[in-house]
């Protein structure tokens, strides 16, 4: 079992993460972002449906983990890491060469532990 983070406007059709099985959902000024669930036989099909989702030629990612690997999904790009900062070097290296600045790559919360406090 995944568990995904994505927000609304990240996506063409802002309706798109209301068709998954959402866990929970915060909202922070206009973004809603949703935590969402995704079975081990789903997780390619799902990287591969929010990647073409996404919308183009924007800075947008998501990410799925559980507590021993973390996806983060770009539009053109999947990097496969741990939930630890220490494997995500890679990752901090596309998002800034995008333009995303390194503190917008948080990829929190990265641990079914921690969105508790996170959607709370």
């Amino acid at each position: 079992m995944y568990h995904a983070i994505i927000i609304n406007k990240q996506f063409v059709d802002s309706n798109y993460p209301n068709t998954k099985d959402v866990l929970a959902k915060k909202v922070d000024g206009d973004w809603e972002i949703f935590g969402v669930k995704v079975e081990d036989s789903e997780l390619d099909a799902f990287i591969s449906e929010v990647q073409q989702n996404m919308r183009p030629n924007e800075t947008w990612y998501a990410h799925a983990y559980n507590d021993n690997e973390m996806f983060v999904i770009f539009k053109n790009k999947v990097f496969k890491v741990t939930p630890h900062q220490s494997s995500w070097t890679p990752v901090f290296e596309y998002g800034k060469s995008l333009g995303i600045p390194e503190k917008q790559l948080d990829f929190w919360p990265n641990r079914f532990q921690d969105e508790r406090h996170y959607f709370n």
